[in-house]
């Protein structure tokens, strides 16, 4: 079975938030659940970013940042999937990291060259995403020197990469196809894109339900963003029952009135409040990665005006801490949302579907509320160290620092 789809798009660079939402996608395709890992790291970008060795980046920010920073330029980040079902990834051999490594530096100068990059200008990176239901690659590919915006890409572009992807994918099942069709062909530069797109509407009419089923995943996941994992990806396996248990638990021992934040909780609650947060973070591993990315861009920041090494675990400690308070609020605001509805309707009943409901929400909101603060502080750093680089007093630093430190804990 040969099915393969490509799907391309960028946010226009004219756009407020479009630098800071090119940063966030480079952190989402590198760290989101299914992503497969770089050895010894906890993430799995990979790519160019000149011409020359393929590279296993030390960190997906410092080409967050890059990106960023192309982005203020109005330089376009373009956004693309390749997508395959899972027999046809199995069938080329696409089951590991280092095969869809090579997969994408040997077939990455179609994207370029189809959107009218060069070679020598052309920068990308990419991470292999493995889901069982669709094996795919996120790729986001530019131009380092871009002189002119667009506005606006064909849609035959990307179709003709689809088709040329299927092209050189697949070329050795085109020609056999041409012979059963007495088409022969000995050269796979003589196929053409109509003989590609026969090729191909007979693999889809072979097998119907695999192209169905793999053209809703691909859909599903084209609209990609910070924050928009697939539950399904980040639960995993998870049995949300005891989750369910705890949370109505907790719902039932908070005070009735007043406003319910962590610090204002009585010392009792605040107990039942910490061993949830523990239990979300021992039971989910994306949750576990969020926190430790959350204290690593603490601890940079805070190293930028002590450098002293000893202090390090000190930073880290801390950061961990307020990370955890920043999930009890989360947790707080989606059961203050229950007690709120509880109020408006007196006699409201908790189906076993709205628990459910009620505990996948407070899941993404704790999801989306550490992503945006790890994005926050990674701009801060940058913020910081390029005014350290300056000629400030030292009193000034100090200043600057202590203003800055306690930024995204609200509560």
């Amino acid at each position: 079975m040969s099915i393969l789809m490509y799907k391309q798009r960028f946010r226009n660079p004219n756009y407020r938030k479009t630098p800071k939402c090119n940063y966030a996608h480079i952190g989402y395709i590198a760290t989101r659940p299914g992503a497969s890992k770089n050895e010894g790291m906890r993430h799995g970008l990979f790519g160019k970013l000149s011409p020359g060795e393929l590279v296993e980046f030390e960190t997906w920010q410092e080409v967050a940042r890059e990106v960023r920073e192309l982005s203020y330029k109005n330089v376009n980040i373009f956004r693309s999937i390749i997508s395959f079902a899972p027999e046809t990834a199995a069938e080329l051999g696409l089951n590991d990291h280092k095969a869809w490594e090579q997969y994408i530096e040997r077939h990455i100068q179609t994207l370029a060259q189809k959107n009218g990059i060069s070679v020598k200008n052309l920068s990308w990176v990419c991470a292999h995403h493995n889901e069982r239901s669709h094996p795919h690659s996120h790729v986001a590919f530019w131009d380092k020197n871009q002189r002119l915006m667009k506005n606006y890409v064909h849609p035959k572009i990307p179709d003709s990469i689809r088709i040329q992807l299927i092209k050189e994918t697949f070329a050795d099942k085109i020609e056999q196809y041409c012979r059963e069709k007495d088409k022969a062909k000995g050269d796979i530069k003589a196929v053409t894109d109509e003989l590609v797109s026969e090729f191909d509407e007979y693999v889809k009419a072979a097998h119907p339900k695999e192209y169905k089923q793999l053209k809703e995943l691909v859909g599903r996941i084209e609209a990609d963003e910070l924050g928009a994992a697939s539950l399904d990806g980040i639960l995993g396996d998870t049995d949300l029952n005891p989750l369910i248990v705890r949370l109505f638990e907790l719902k039932d021992k908070m005070p009735k009135k007043g406003r319910l934040y962590y610090k204002l909780l009585p010392e009792e609650v605040k107990a039942e409040v910490d061993a949830f947060v523990e239990e979300l973070k021992n039971g989910n591993e994306y949750i576990r990665n969020l926190i430790n990315e959350y204290a690593d861009s603490k601890c940079a920041l805070a190293m930028l005006y002590n450098t002293d090494p000893e202090n390090t675990e000190k930073y880290r400690q801390k950061a961990v801490k307020e990370a955890e308070k920043l999930i009890a609020n989360k947790l707080l605001g989606v059961i203050k949302a229950m007690l709120n509805k509880e109020h408006e309707l007196s006699h409201m009943e908790y189906t076993e579907a709205k628990k459910h409901y009620y505990t996948e929400q407070m899941i993404c909101e704790i999801l989306k509320m550490l992503e945006q603060n790890i994005v926050s502080l990674d701009t801060e750093y940058d913020d910081k160290q390029k005014t350290m680089s300056t000629e400030l007093s030292k009193a000034a630093k100090k200043e600057w620092y202590l203003q800055h430190k306690d930024r995204g804990l609200e509560r």
